[in-house]
């Protein structure tokens, strides 16, 4: 099992955003995307032909069929070298005729989270594109990523091919053999991880409010919401260089496969990746001894964050990333709250707080269920106008078989 091997639904940044459908109501993850939802009912003839719909609020997520029979909703992870399914979903669907065995499983978390295996092959359809693995993993995901997500797909699916991923317009695009890139994205050429080539590495410069400016070559990484997460060998030379002084400590519960996870979170000055410039945004350092993010053969992550700026082609045959950015480019970075949080299939719990943030001042938990929040139930149909959101946030809360009501002003 990879070392690699994590889903970060709630570990990198501390605001607050819906899942990846509408329909459908899935995971909150930790950030506020400030992109428009693109739902798997997007007007298809907008799309070109060869075009793969997805749903997106800082997740990719698509409708896939497995063993040509299954329809699930599955995040692309490159973070994921197997599939991984959900035990409620596996149990429901698959149990009768499978072959579990117990294993242990690291991630972006500071501990291991025991799983199930199930190695009886599994295909599996997105588009008219198709692939077989041998194995599935099956653990409580859903804990990690909210109710309506049955699994993840990663890497393996994309190997050896040329994709573009638009994320302003919802599609995937698998680019034909001889087909040309257009003049307006710019290339970016990659490093790798690992011997096998397995993992694209992205240089990025990063620059604080100190003036310091850290040069690192980051993980591309699909199944993380946020934008940049440092590792923790990163997080020492930066506190080094008084980068941290001001960082805020955010805490998790649950924050991916591996479990609780402490970070710093920090806003960057600027942030570039070749030639262009992301100004004031919310990044994370991580303190993790254990995991990917204590992985100092990279300097972190790179996620969603960033690329949901760009129209992107990922070439994972030559290691090669082009960019172009789209038309939320320059939208502003979303308030910052200082909560991370899952969306349940009637609800949000809080498994994520910044310690001595507002949030926390004004009274919030770790654990806290959210009922609604500025009188938006999790299952209202108008739930996707809280985004972006507001400057303060009013938040219904059950603890304790007692109602409270808790408001909030962003950081």
């Amino acid at each position: 099992m990879s070392r690699h091997y994590h889903l970060l639904a709630v570990a990198f940044a501390a605001i607050m955003a819906m899942g990846c459908s509408n329909e459908r109501k899935d995971a909150a993850v930790a950030e506020n995307a400030t992109v428009t939802v693109v739902n798997k009912d997007t007007d298809a003839k907008k799309l070109p032909a060869d075009a793969v719909p997805f749903s997106y609020r800082r997740h990719i997520c698509f409708d896939v069929m497995l063993r040509d029979s299954v329809p699930a909703r599955m995040i692309f992870d490159t973070g994921a070298n197997n599939m991984l399914l959900d035990s409620a979903f596996y149990a429901y669907h698959f149990a009768a005729n499978g072959n579990l065995r117990k294993a242990m499983l690291g991630g972006a978390g500071n501990g291991m989270e025991m799983a199930n295996i199930d190695a009886s092959g599994w295909s599996y359809r997105v588009g008219n594109k198709s692939h077989t693995e041998q194995m599935a993993v099956v653990l409580n995901l859903r804990k990690i990523v909210g109710d309506d997500v049955d699994g993840l797909f990663g890497l393996p699916f994309m190997q050896g091919k040329r994709v573009e991923f638009n994320y302003a317009d919802g599609y995937m695009r698998f680019l034909t053999a001889g087909e040309e890139i257009a003049n307006d994205f710019l290339r970016v050429d990659c490093k790798w991880l690992g011997n096998k080539k397995e993992r694209i590495i992205l240089p990025l410069s990063v620059t604080f409010a100190n003036g310091y400016t850290f040069n690192g070559d980051f993980l591309l990484d699909t199944g993380m919401p946020g934008t940049l997460s440092l590792n923790s060998t990163t997080a020492k030379k930066l506190k080094a260089k008084g980068v941290l002084d001001d960082a805020g400590k955010f805490v998790y519960t649950v924050g991916g496969i591996g479990g609780s996870a402490v970070q710093n979170d920090i806003c960057a000055s600027q942030i570039n990746v070749a030639g262009h410039a992301l100004n004031d945004v919310r990044i994370n350092c991580s303190e993790n001894s254990q995991g990917s993010l204590a992985d100092d053969s990279y300097s972190g992550l790179v996620g969603n964050g960033l690329f949901e700026r760009f129209d992107v082609v990922f070439d994972f045959a030559e290691w090669v990333i082009y960019l172009r950015p789209n038309r939320n480019f320059a939208a502003p970075q979303p308030n910052y709250f200082g909560i991370a949080f899952t969306q349940m299939a009637d609800h949000w719990i809080v498994n994520g707080l910044l310690e001595g943030g507002n949030a926390a001042k004004a009274g919030l938990r770790r654990g806290d269920r959210i009922e609604s929040i500025n009188g938006i139930r999790a299952t209202d149909s108008n739930a996707s106008s809280l985004y972006p959101l507001p400057e303060k946030l009013t938040l219904t809360v059950m603890r304790d078989g007692k109602i409270v009501e808790i408001s909030v002003q962003k950081e």
